[in-house]
């Protein structure tokens, strides 16, 4: 990596053409070597000395790389000169590249490295070394300017004209003149995209376009996996997307779909429902979504299903799932104290809601859904709710919020329900836990989990989308990844859990990033915070395979509300009760321990135990499967170099080497 001997008095410049995104991913193990020493650990010191070297392109280093075939490379300009300064042809051809896509990304990325492979041994009888014909691009975005759709150049009315020259030379048949709404004509540079997909790629198509217009690597085939210069980015897009078949049905009727669709659809619900005061019993005073598609992290974008289209799709595709709504009512003494009359009271409000939606609303239907077929046996259970599919096919599923509910529930499991207030227990009496106990339990758990925990859930993952722009598709691909191996849904991994795990990726260790601004310098900097959706998706990937769960995880989640001090987050214990925590080198470090019920132990600030979303899964078995399968696709993935990344299989390969 650098040379072991070398003498002080040489003017030899070993640094000289060392790139600086070389040295910034040089940065990340680092951080984590000074992190190590501050353990004072000898095996960390022993493990850090003993790890391979990291000069060499990562998913978890760079946010997006690109494969270049250069056995066809036409360059437009290639001084003399400079082929003589660089040594030869191919360092010079490197050293151009280099330069153009510096002029061209600007301010849109913080680092540009091109790297290949190491030169092999020649005879001394061959003059020239044999270079690769494949080199590497990596990129590490600027968060602010990565995805700008326009690029500026000189007025048009510059008296410098050679600033405009250059201009259009960088650019070619790109640049154009524009007149924008503050009265300016400048020479620009206009990105094209119609999706948002499309949008996080315009870094990408800059590259493309100017080593096309550049040095002629331009491809006959639009295929990715044969282009000259190849990248990875819409292979995982196409795999979060719906198939075709299905998408050109959405796509030939005009529909409504999407993440800002379904958003429209939730808010015009809501404002027919705040109209309907006068004909409930009860005031509404909030409507919280709890679902996943509301909140950008479900795998696929969420589609309507109208009536017009049920009967084109593919049968597989005419499933319509609900998205779930809590609905919060003014409190009020008319309640019952009595858990199975408040079930039946909530069907009355539910069959008033329904008669006053439908006559309100043309074309929407609704009907009161009672018991969910599995827990019909428990009567203090909430499990009734009202469906609504709107006009435009947007389904949803509404429930009632009741406060009232958990005092009564807490009775019955403390064995008050039957005795009056100021009676007590003996110390020593022995309670019986019957079915209504049991019974009592299990609701609480569902009350505590639905109206608590995920409304505050859903808010604090919908705040990290708008905050992290690459942490949607993050979620999405993990999600992807694990539902392709049959380890994700109930009873296994949960799609909260797979939320708070990729949240963690993004906070850093013990949430360090929560207080940073994310328009900040310091933020800039920061080369742990993923840029793009891949570069989140191997770092999960790293997560997953080096986490020793059975030890747990804390992820301070709920801290971004609370003052921060010295740039880190307040301690976690503060936020809820029950939960130790300490404090090294003035970080908040918290005791996590795993559980011998189930494998994942995944702690917030309000949630000590950490048992909220893993109560159901993964167990055991499960969780070693995880493991596995992530040890296998972080070695897949590292075969970038070499130019075999295929995302279908790295989705559907079969593990055998690590189980």
């Amino acid at each position: 990596m650098f040379p072991t001997q070398y003498s002080l008095s040489s003017n030899t410049k070993l640094w000289l053409h060392l790139k600086l995104l070389t040295l910034q991913i040089q940065r990340t193990p680092s951080l984590k070597f000074s992190s190590r020493i501050n353990v004072a650990s000898l095996r960390g010191l022993i493990a850090f000395f003993g790890s391979p070297s990291p000069f060499s392109l990562k998913w978890t280093q760079v946010e997006s790389i690109h494969s270049v075939d250069l056995s066809d490379v036409k360059p437009r300009h290639l001084p003399v000169d400079e082929t003589y300064d660089r040594g030869s042809v191919f360092d010079a051809l490197l050293a151009s590249i280099d330069q153009i896509l510096h002029r061209g990304l600007g301010d849109r990325t913080k680092s540009v490295t091109i790297l290949s492979g190491p030169i092999p041994a020649r005879p001394l009888s061959q003059a020239l070394p044999n270079n690769h014909d494949v080199i590497y691009i990596g990129l590490i975005h600027h968060a602010h300017h990565a995805l700008r759709l326009v690029d500026h150049g000189p007025v048009a009315g510059e008296e410098d004209q050679t600033q405009i020259a250059a201009f259009r030379e960088l650019w070619g048949g790109k640049s154009e003149l524009r007149r924008f709404k503050d009265g300016r004509i400048v020479e620009s540079v206009v990105w094209d995209v119609k999706t948002v997909d499309e949008r996080a790629h315009i870094p990408t198509l800059i590259v493309k376009f100017l080593l096309q217009h550049h040095f002629g690597l331009t491809s006959s085939s639009s295929s990715d996996s044969t282009a000259v210069v190849q990248g990875w980015h819409s292979a995982f897009d196409s795999i979060l997307r719906l198939p075709e078949n299905v998408s050109n049905v959405y796509l030939n009727g005009g529909l409504p779909v999407g993440y800002k669709s379904a958003l429209s659809a939730f808010d015009e619900l809501v404002k027919s429902m705040k109209q309907l005061d006068d004909e409930l019993p009860l005031v509404i005073l909030n409507i919280s979504p709890i679902c996943e598609a509301l909140r950008y992290t479900s795998v696929f974008a969420p589609v309507p299903l109208p009536e017009s289209i049920a009967g084109i799709l593919p049968r597989n595709a005419r499933y319509l799932p609900y998205m779930d709504l809590v609905v919060e009512f003014e409190r009020s003494f008319k309640w019952p104290d009595d858990l199975k009359a408040i079930q039946k009271i909530k069907l009355a409000i539910f069959k008033k809601m329904a008669e006053t939606l439908m006559k309100a609303l043309q074309g929407l239907k609704a009907r009161v859904v009672k018991g969910d077929g599995v827990h019909e046996h428990n009567p203090v259970l909430d499990q009734s709710f009202l469906e609504v599919v709107t006009p435009d096919g947007w389904a949803f599923a509404l429930r009632i919020w009741n406060i009232r509910e958990e005092v009564l529930l807490d009775r019955i499991i403390a064995g008050r329900d039957k005795t009056l207030p100021h009676i007590g227990h003996l110390k020593n009496q022995k309670q019986l836990q019957g079915r209504d106990h049991h019974d009592a339990v299990y609701a609480k758990e569902v009350y505590t989990q639905r109206f608590i925990h995920a409304p505050r859930h859903h808010r604090a993952i919908a705040t990290f989308c708008h905050r992290y722009s690459a942490y949607a598709g993050t979620v999405r691909l993990v999600k992807r990844w694990l539902a392709a191996h049959w380890v994700l849904g109930p009873g296994r991994v949960s799609e909260e859990a797979v939320e708070l795990i990729c949240t963690k990726v993004f906070l850093g260790a013990d949430g360090r990033y929560l207080s940073v601004d994310v328009d900040s310098d310091e933020a800039i900097r920061q080369p742990s915070v993923p840029g793009t959706k891949e570069r989140g998706f191997s770092l999960v990937i790293e997560f997953l395979k080096d986490w020793r769960w059975e030890e747990g995880t804390n992820v301070p989640i709920y801290a971004a509300a609370k003052k921060q001090s010295n740039g880190f987050p307040e301690d976690a214990a503060e936020a809820g009760e029950g939960g130790t925590a300490k404090r090294i080198n003035g970080e908040a470090k918290k005791d996590v321990k795993g559980s011998n019920t189930v494998a994942w132990t995944i702690t917030t600030d309000f949630d000590q135990e950490g048992k909220m979303w893993t109560s159901n899964g993964p167990d055991v078995v499960v969780a070693r499967r995880v493991k596995a399968l992530a040890l296998a696709t972080w070695d897949f993935l590292q075969d970038v170099e070499k130019g075999c990344i295929n995302v279908q299989v790295c989705l559907l390969f079969f593990v055998t080497n690590h189980i």
